[in-house]
């Protein structure tokens, strides 16, 4: 709930009447995947939106649905009957996190003189393909999103990083990075060179990916605006703060600065 008070810039007292009165219209349904009270649009829900974007009503609920064969919330990631909420749930502490800190992100640029978040967009929105050595290639970010201090626009992707925790994850995870970075082509897409925020368990996993880093970017030599920090670091400081290490620098410093 504290993510959603954040997204929508409204009281936590607010947000759990609006919630309690989507749920009475059967609008919006609530579960307890994972151990904790979850909102997700109910079929009715999903129908309401398909139809006023005139689109295909069946399209959104196998895509999106998240009510068992009885209709109601299922209890578990493998029950879930949509294509694109499956994975959601499935990596549901993965997906929290990343919530956590794009909530983090917009309640810290409220509080911030001359920053604004222009966008936050979600994974499906977030990927993007390019040409590499003839072949289409991709990056699936955790989220995609714009921030604007003062008068420099400065957009961002963000891998929130839970697996990766062996060499050999880690140059996996930088790889579709350090592809799209050899080319003009996120100048191309975003009119700046997007930022790669990328977020560890802990200071340990931060060291070890800066270290897996240096030497990707050295081979490869390709030099992405490239930032990592961990979740300790990030819930004192916020993401604006000076959360973040380059594989250059050793001390925290404001990837938005």
């Amino acid at each position: 709930m504290d993510d959603l008070c954040a997204f929508l810039d409204i009281s936590d007292s607010r947000v759990w009447r609006v919630a309690a009165r989507l749920e009475d219209l059967g609008l919006v349904i609530s579960s307890s995947l994972g151990g904790q009270r979850r909102l997700a649009l109910g079929e009715r829900g999903l129908t309401v939106l398909a139809r006023r974007d005139r689109a295909s009503v069946s399209t959104a609920l196998r895509r999106w649905s998240v009510q068992d064969q009885g209709g109601e919330p299922a209890a578990h990631w493998r029950d879930v009957p949509g294509v694109r909420s499956r994975p959601l749930a499935r990596t549901v502490e993965h997906t929290d996190g990343a919530h956590r800190f794009l909530g983090a992100l917009l309640r810290q640029a409220r509080q911030t003189s001359g920053c604004r978040v222009l966008q936050v967009s979600p994974p499906h929105h977030s990927t993007r393909y390019f040409r590499y050595r003839g072949n289409l290639r991709s990056v699936h970010p955790d989220a995609f999103g714009v921030v604007q201090v003062h008068d420099k626009t400065l957009p961002f992707f963000l891998e929130w990083e839970r697996r990766a925790v062996h060499p050999s994850t880690m140059a996996a995870r930088l790889a579709p990075y350090l592809r799209y970075y050899s080319s003009n082509q996120p100048l191309d897409d975003h009119g700046h060179r997007p930022l790669v925020l990328l977020v560890c368990d802990d200071f340990i996993a931060e060291g070890n990916f800066l270290g897996v880093a240096r030497a990707e970017l050295e081979r490869a030599a390709v030099d992405p605006p490239l930032w990592v920090s961990h979740t300790g670091l990030l819930e004192n400081v916020g993401p604006l703060g000076p959360a973040w290490r380059s594989p250059d620098m050793l001390e925290p410093s404001c990837a938005f600065a």
